[in-house]
């Protein structure tokens, strides 16, 4: 009787052992994020908006707020592309520009205005943050002049940075500067079996991407390479109507509101700056703006918070969906890499 217990002991052991390293096995992750450490060059700050600007002004100075994320690689690269690589943006913008980091998930307090501070989270919420890093650039007058959302190549955030220091937002758009000192002769439209040619996309009843390039897009080719050959991507697609035009282009388009208009001055409307840009849609209303390099999970996700009328649920910001299907994914055994 005893080595009957024992035996069954040790098999009730045994099958909590083999379902224990089942559900460990099971057990999905994140991989592909990149730590990166801040430049010793940056302000050392005491947070005050109103101070740091008035501090910049007097140096002569634009003030740049370089809103970050532990571990993550677009961070990374625009800290490494823009900011310490010699011979590229490095000199420009500690000549030029004020930088003071935050962490859009900090508690260290901000004074945001005389009569309101906030931890860096709220202030991240409070701005709608939903890309990292987010750039934020202000005038004298403490006013914000330029947004930057996610990673942009050397080139382009150089253009940026000209656009702020030269102070030509007092008197034109950024998407207008950029369309005019840009070279037009980087990147010849690529065609793709998946895309609609349709001029009135008020008549378009399924979920709706309009992908808008042009001849300066020194992203496109990785869009096209990369995201468009990749199957987590290309299977979110399916359930779009995909719609690609030409953002200098003059002919006339009719947007899902019902607006007759032409691409160039779409863009200027809405202020998109980057290209590829696109707009999601969802029974005719814009959802979300994909303005900033995203990786393919990235990617695809944002695809299914529209497609998949997640944003109903989660209508502040992508990224409560993207918590909580991250988590998901996990659970499940996936292995998220963030990284491509």
């Amino acid at each position: 009787m005893k080595q009957l217990f024992k035996t069954l002991i040790l098999s009730i052991f045994s099958i909590t052992l083999l379902f224990s390293f089942s559900a460990n096995a099971a057990q999905g992750k994140v991989v592909g994020g990149q730590m990166h450490d801040i430049p010793s060059w940056f302000k050392q700050s005491f947070y005050d908006i109103a101070e740091d600007v008035e501090e910049a002004k007097e140096e002569g100075k634009h003030y740049m707020l370089f809103m970050d994320l532990e571990g993550c690689p677009y961070c990374t690269r625009m800290l490494d592309e823009n900011f310490k690589k010699d011979g590229g943006n490095k000199d420009f913008i500690q000549q030029y520009f004020d930088v003071v980091n935050i962490n859009v998930k900090g508690s260290v307090e901000i004074a945001w205005d005389e009569d309101t501070t906030y931890t860096e989270k709220e202030l991240a919420e409070k701005l709608k943050v939903q890309y990292s890093p987010t750039i934020l650039f202000f005038n004298h007058d403490k006013e914000v002049v330029v947004r930057v959302n996610g990673y942009r190549k050397p080139d382009r955030f150089k253009q940026i940075l000209e656009y702020v220091h030269g102070k030509h937002y007092e008197k034109m758009k950024l998407t207008e500067y950029i369309n005019k000192v840009s070279d037009k002769s980087l990147y010849a439209l690529r065609d793709n079996p998946m895309f609609s040619n349709i001029t009135n996309l008020s008549k378009i009843s399924t979920p709706l991407a309009v992908i808008f390039e042009d001849g300066s897009c020194s992203s496109c080719d990785f869009f096209h390479d990369n995201l468009m050959n990749n199957k987590d991507v290309v299977n979110e697609f399916k359930k779009y109507t995909i719609v690609r035009v030409d953002a200098t282009s003059e002919k006339e388009i009719t947007t899902p509101e019902g607006e007759v208009t032409t691409p160039k001055k779409w863009v200027e409307k809405i202020n998109l700056d980057y290209r590829p840009g696109i707009l999601l849609y969802d029974e005719k209303k814009l959802i979300s703006t994909m303005d900033a390099l995203l990786y393919s999970f990235h990617f695809k996700e944002l695809l299914r918070y529209v497609s998949g009328k997640h944003y109903i649920k989660y209508p502040e910001t992508y990224l409560d969906y993207l918590n909580v299907r991250q988590d998901e994914l996990i659970n499940k055994g996936v292995v998220i890499d963030l990284s491509k």
